[in-house]
């Protein structure tokens, strides 16, 4: 399976605003012990930007 299909996959799941059969069709082709992995490691690279801009912020502030 395609990363960047996955990765759609994963980010339409963090934002759960997904019709019923879209989501049927991408489930029937997705290779499930791989999309856990996909799915930490978007998450991880969201928390590591946050963690970032807030280093950034406090930086520029002081």
């Amino acid at each position: 399976m395609n990363l960047l299909k996955m990765t759609r996959i994963v980010l339409w799941s963090f934002l759960g605003v997904r019709r019923a059969a879209s989501h049927q069709a991408d489930i029937a082709d997705v290779k499930l012990p791989i999309l856990p992995l996909v799915a930490v490691a978007l998450a991880a690279g969201f928390g590591a930007t946050l963690f970032a801009m807030a280093k950034l912020a406090i930086h520029v502030a002081h």
